[in-house]
């Protein structure tokens, strides 16, 4: 039986209808919890986000009659939690017109779909697809929501580990738009995450590639909300208990419940729900020594988005730029991207690893779009992100995510967010729901 089907017909836990809830945190795994919280018959729940706006990385930006995602962008044809959100909340969802095109090592610019036949051909990318696919099959715990199960096999960075199981070539294929994400560098990056990732990308672009190449009757994979993500989250807000500019700087356990201290002023919940990434929750909360040691060592990359008015780019096209997803090209941008044809405003994504000056930033991206034949006029505005929590081999060897999971329920405080699952909307909220369903309902998620 699947989480959803079992949160259709559960309900509070006899007699806790009551009690009062806090989620810190609105986000998309904060407004899903505190929305599957209200579905399952709470009443007293109660959302604090010290931000301006809700939504979290769903940003959006508006220039000019239009909104710019800072943030996260689309969604795919197969979530099954946001999609779900969405039709709820009258969200239309709707397929990219975007063109899109690779930029190879050797400067080449190939359509997205021709990249596959162009680099590897047919027979060696079917192999590398049923090599994945007896991937999924045997390491199938990974993709079901959190990580305290995951095989130790999967600790290995996801260069090693696709090269041994004979899919390098696929992923290859799907580097680019993992980087441009933000998720990083495959020779770095334990391949329990970018597996996560897979589990979503590998469907999606081949969709999305068989759409464009054989006939637009064929449902897309990659989907965005006609009026913008954060879109989606600010009217699921509305339905709920949201208290913006509401920063947590304690919380502590007493005889009373769970006191929070809220623009310095205490509260008192019987259960709280932490979504904040988990150093950040370290300022205001504590943990035990081994855990709070191991939560110094969490790892983000820096994400820069760029909104840009820029001239002699195309317009309604999304570039990867294939060269710069190692480690030794960190901080070139990733990807330039235009959501229309009578617009010079174009959105550029970068990553580092913190140590590059955002004058350095900025000197890259200025070189990057000189590169492709652009010339950046003027900055609309920027927003950068600590993006991607993740751990590094030596500690999830050390099962640091079930020392977190074995937390969870322990003196009335839950964690949830991307820093307990991965970094998209999807793990996000599909976490946070089954999180909810496991703990507060009358009928286990599965």
């Amino acid at each position: 039986m699947s989480a959803t089907r079992a949160s259709r017909g559960a309900r509070a836990r006899a007699g806790l209808e009551h009690l009062r809830i806090a989620v810190v945190g609105a986000g998309a795994a904060g407004l899903t919890a505190a929305h599957t919280l209200k579905k399952l018959g709470y009443r007293n729940v109660t959302v604090f986000e010290q931000g301006d706006s809700a939504g979290g990385k769903a940003l959006a930006f508006e220039h000019g009659g239009r909104s710019y995602a800072l943030g996260a962008v689309w969604v795919l044809r197969d979530y099954e939690v946001v999609n779900q959100l969405a039709a709820e909340l009258g969200i239309a969802l709707e397929p990219s017109r975007m063109k899109k095109t690779q930029v190879d090592a050797d400067g080449r610019r190939l359509p997205l779909r021709d990249v596959a036949k162009e680099k590897y051909g047919a027979r060696v990318l079917a192999r590398s697809l049923l090599n994945y696919a007896k991937v999924r099959v045997r390491y199938a715990a990974v993709f079901r929501p959190g990580y305290s199960g995951t095989d130790p096999a999967l600790h290995v960075n996801f260069s090693e580990f696709a090269e041994a199981h004979g899919f390098a070539p696929l992923a290859d294929l799907l580097r680019s738009f993992t980087a441009a994400c933000g998720y990083g560098y495959y020779e770095e990056i334990p391949a329990q995450y970018i597996l996560k990732l897979f589990n979503w990308f590998v469907t999606g672009v081949i969709r999305d590639a068989a759409r464009e190449a054989l006939s637009p009757r064929i449902s897309p994979g990659f989907l965005f909300p006609t009026e913008g993500m954060q879109r989606l989250w600010t009217e699921l807000a509305k339905t709920l208990d949201v208290r913006l500019r509401s920063e947590v700087t304690r919380l502590a356990r007493t005889a009373q419940g769970v006191e929070l201290t809220v623009n310095g002023e205490g509260q008192t919940f019987d259960r709280v729900i932490v979504t904040a990434l988990l150093d950040q929750a370290s300022r205001f909360m504590e943990f035990p020594a081994d855990v709070a040691g191991m939560i110094k060592e969490l790892r983000t990359y820096r994400f820069v988005v760029s909104l840009l008015e820029a001239e002699g780019l195309e317009r309604q096209s999304l570039v990867l730029l294939y060269e710069n997803t190692w480690r030794k090209n960190m901080g070139r941008a990733l990807a330039i991207a235009s959501g229309y044809t009578d617009s010079n405003v174009f959105l550029a994504f970068q990553i580092s690893d913190g140590s590059l000056r955002q004058e350095e930033l900025d000197r890259m991206l200025e070189e990057d779009v000189a590169g492709h034949g652009g010339k950046i006029l003027r900055v609309i505005t920027k927003k950068t992100w600590a993006y991607f929590p993740h751990f590094g081999k030596a500690l999830l060897d050390k099962g640091v995510y079930q020392r977190l999971e074995a937390l969870q329920g322990k003196d009335g405080i839950y964690l949830a967010g991307s820093t307990m699952n991965f970094e998209t909307l999807e793990d996000a909220a599909r976490y946070a729901r089954d999180l909810v369903i496991e703990h507060f309902s009358d009928q286990r998620a599965r």
